[in-house]
């Protein structure tokens, strides 16, 4: 994959026929301007479009192209469409915009391109602008769509809506022409598709198939299909609000719920298929097990032959062959099959990311993994409509005939990361796995968003500000991080406060006021790490609205107390009464990290207003001095008896204890004694992984360092085990839950979390010892730290390049290799050596006037420090 710059001219154009017809042809002027963008390779002959943050596109919704759709009567969750068109010679630039609701798949001239559109709400509805121009040929061309809807979406106020918007624009000579959705496009409702699919989870609209190929119709995406029985598409006319469109009145690019147009500004996922080659099971089981689960036995029980398709024989009588395969690992993507069996024979495709004790089930993380397929009798090409997190896939068939399963595998689809960042040390080999289990759990977490986890698959706004500390040392990646900062504000109410998650899957607007907090503190690392002052402006007045209201809930302690809306904090036995201590440590941080971006903008000081606020909120008013812990609350001036690691991590990661209250503390939290990762034995609730961030971090910052990581491996080293996909987990437990505080079994969790994907940032913080003290990381502090390593050395991820840094602690050697355009700051101190006067830079002692100062400015290139 492929991500350059390219240049689109903007034409002032004089249309000399604006006719709702098949082509319409317009005369070209002069250029007068022009957009930049993103370009990714889709695949061969096809290259995808897509807009950062000073970019953008002349605005799909200018031109002429209607929503589409079957007959709203027929109520079609899925259709087909097409649309034919003639080339001349000498045609050129062939852009395709494209977006639908929910999801379109797209053919041209019988090839498959891509699926899209990239996740959104209607009201700021996202196309895709693909350059097909190397797929087409002089003469008749096709355009080909599926498109499913997903029930129960909104938009604000308006229910979700069917529909599938398009234009191709090209050039042709000294001409421009124009080919827009509208009633010239064929269309049929899909009728191979049950409208009757079920959800793959209560949290999500996505469906698993249910497909009969014997009404499959085969071929329609090619040019020479008859499509002479279909319908042409209905354009869709507003109908919310009074008084109801003319009966004169045209269809028109923007009606409610789609009320905006943006251009798509991430890049295109990468689309691939994988075929499953390591058969793990084959073996005749009872229909009814299925409904259940099936212990692996291991056992194979039907001839291979690599170079013929399976033959699966016919099923005993009241049993059904079950097959499963093992990828490896955890791939996102739409399992398929390429199978022929008798006409009528039901297929069952289950698939699982993990199993526990070889206990094999379609009922995973809360979710149902299980599409189905009917067999017309020839041979069916299936490929599922959604994808689905799959390491083991199975088949299950009852058949009454030898059926021939010519291939099985996974279309995958996955976020074009690209691996930037590295940590690793020769003494301590688990810096480098945990990195690597980060990364991981990103990876199989992302496709279009970052998402908490195989179950919900939403992206929530705490999920963001955690995969942000992983992703920022991994990958380095951008662009997924002002999306979910952009979208989240786009859903924000009148009185400030924000979504849970956005888009909006439905019309339960979910409210996690932490989440509004670290949606905060996740604009502040976005600015922070990527220097995008253009957006974080954009996105102030949100900010502004929000922290007003966050400042209403507030009291004579500063502290917010008894807020209107809930708090997550990982669902634990916390005591939400009053002001709850790990609640405010994130408004605490929300006020500091606001205030800093104030002062950085140079907003007309008001930052000195936060800081002030900040500073007034403190933390000994939650001191229980006979615990020697914090309280979880002060309810009614009285503190709570009730403590965890959540509301004492806090304290100590916001700097709130003083130094002998942290002693105290560490020496509890550190303990080793007995707990069942719900409490200790002293009762203190205990955190989960993912609000495990905070309590490694509180740890290191008063010095706790090794002690904080010995901890860390105590609890998390069982995700690294080898019978694991090696990713970080939700909960300590993969089958059951225990945020109740009390264990719940019989639920599995999902093994792959995006919030606990933050071990890179405590690496870079505590280990290797940076500090970001600029927007863009335009200056980093570097220290040595307090742990006692021998060596670490890392690739760090900036806009300006990589930053490499090696430690040699041992040997007293500190390497940098520095990218232009950023300084580093070396803090002379932190070297803890007593004569400072034999310390080199580059092969030469440093001058007394350096020695003399805390820091040392060092700029591009290589160099070398000798203590």
């Amino acid at each position: 994959m492929e991500k350059v710059k390219i240049k689109y001219y903007l034409k002032n154009r004089i249309f000399q026929s604006i006719q709702r017809a098949a082509i319409i042809i317009v005369m070209t002027i002069v250029p007068c301007a022009f957009v930049f963008s993103s370009e990714t390779i889709i695949r061969d002959g096809v290259k995808g479009i897509w807009f950062g943050p000073n970019e953008h596109d002349i605005g799909f919704h200018r031109l002429n192209a209607s929503w589409i759709w079957a007959d709203e009567k027929l109520d079609a969750k899925a259709i087909l469409t097409r649309r034919t068109f003639t080339l001349g010679n000498g045609f050129e630039g062939v852009l395709l915009r494209i977006t639908a609701s929910s999801q379109y798949q797209l053919y041209v001239n019988g090839e498959y391109v891509c699926r899209g559109p990239a996740r959104c709400a209607p009201h700021h509805q996202s196309y895709d602008i693909l350059d097909i121009t190397e797929m087409l040929k002089v003469g008749e061309n096709l355009i080909a769509v599926r498109v499913h809807h997903q029930d129960g979406k909104h938009s604000y106020q308006y229910k979700g809506r069917s529909g599938l918007q398009a234009q191709i624009s090209f050039e042709q000579g000294n001409v421009m022409g124009f080919i827009f959705s509208d009633t010239n496009w064929k269309v049929i409702p899909d009728p191979s598709w049950d409208n009757n699919a079920p959800k793959i989870s209560r949290f999500q609209q996505v469906v698993n198939d249910r497909v009969d190929f014997r009404k499959y119709l085969k071929g329609w995406t090619t040019l020479d299909f008859n499509d002479s029985n279909w319908s042409d598409a209905t354009e869709l006319m507003r109908k919310n609000g009074w008084p109801a469109p003319q009966k004169n009145a045209k269809a028109q690019s923007l009606i409610p719920p789609w009320t905006s147009l943006v251009a798509r500004d991430i890049p295109y996922l990468i689309e691939r298929d994988l075929t499953a080659e390591k058969l793990i099971e084959a073996v005749q089981i009872k229909a009814s097990i299925v409904e259940k689960t099936h212990t692996l036995s291991e056992e194979i029980r039907i001839k291979q032959n690599n170079e013929k398709p399976l033959e699966i024989p016919a099923s005993s009588d009241s049993k059904s062959w079950l097959l499963i395969y093992d990828f490896g690992e955890v791939i996102n993507g739409m399992p398929k099959l390429d199978i022929q069996g008798k006409e009528g024979t039901e297929v069952e495709i289950v698939t699982a990311p993990f199993m526990v004790d070889k206990q094999f089930t379609h009922k995973t993380v809360d979710s149902e993994f299980r599409d189905k397929i009917i067999l017309s009798g020839e041979r069916d090409k299936w490929e599922a409509t959604y994808f689905k997190p799959t390491r083991y896939l199975g088949i299950i068939v009852k058949n009454k005939e030898t059926l021939k399963l010519f291939s099985a595998g996974i279309h995958q689809i996955k976020y074009p990361f690209e691996r930037r960042g590295h940590m690793s040390s020769t003494d301590a080999p688990w810096i480098k796995d945990y990195f690597e289990a980060s990364a991981k759990t990103i990876n199989v977490c992302t496709t279009d968003a970052y998402t908490d986890n195989y179950r919900e698959r939403r992206q929530y706004a705490q999920t963001n500000y955690y995969a942000a500390l992983g992703n920022y040392y991994v990958f380095g990646d951008l662009a997924l991080q002002r999306r979910y900062l952009i979208q989240v504000a786009q859903e924000q109410l009148a009185n400030g406060i924000m979504p849970a998650y956005a888009p909006a899957a439905t019309d339960d607007f979910m409210i996690i006021l932490d989440s509004n907090c670290l949606w905060i503190r996740g604009l502040h690392n976005y600015y922070m790490y990527s220097g995008d002052e253009k957006t974080v402006r954009e996105l102030l007045p949100a900010a502004k609205k929000l922290m007003d209201l966050l400042h209403s809930f507030t009291y004579d302690l500063y502290f917010i107390d008894n807020p209107p809306y809930a708090y997550w904090l990982d669902h634990s036995i916390n005591d939400r009464r009053g002001t709850n201590l790990c609640l405010n440590g994130h408004y605490f941080g929300a006020l500091k990290d606001y205030a800093e971006i104030l002062g950085f903008l140079n907003i007309d000081n008001t930052e000195v207003e936060y800081q002030k606020e900040a500073a007034h909120l403190s933390f000994g008013h939650f001191w229980n001095e006979e615990k020697q812990l914090f309280a979880d609350a002060i309810i009614d001036g009285k503190r709570s008896q009730m403590f965890s690691e959540h509301g004492n991590a806090m304290a100590l990661a916001m700097k709130g204890a003083r130094i002998k209250e942290a002693e105290q503390v560490a020496k509890q939290l550190l303990a080793d004694d007995k707990h069942d990762y719900m409490k200790r034995e002293s009762g203190i609730t205990m955190v989960t992984p993912a609000m495990s961030y905070f309590l490694h971090k509180g740890l290191c910052e008063y010095g706790f360092v090794d002690e904080s990581f010995e901890l860390f491996r105590r609890r998390f080293d069982k995700m690294l085990d080898e019978n694991t996909n090696q990713t970080l987990w939700e909960e300590w437990w993969l089958d059951g839950t225990g945020r109740t505080g009390k264990f719940q079994g019989g639920r599995t969790r999902s093994d792959a979390q995006t919030e606990s994907a933050f071990p890179p940032a405590l690496f870079a913080e505590y280990l290797i010892g940076i500090q970001i003290t600029k927007p863009g990381m335009k200056e980093i502090l570097i220290k040595k730290t307090q742990a006692s390593l021998k060596n670490i050395e890392s690739i760090i991820p900036t806009p300006e390049g990589d930053l490499h840094v090696k430690w040699n602690f041992s040997g007293g050697e500190l390497e940098l290799v520095i990218p232009a355009e950023m300084v580093v700051k070396l803090d002379l101190e932190s070297l803890d050596i007593s004569d400072t006067t034999g310390v080199k830079l580059d092969g030469k002692v440093l001058d007394s006037k350096s020695v003399s100062q805390q820091f040392v400015s060092l700029l591009k290139g290589k160099h070398k420090i000798e203590f």
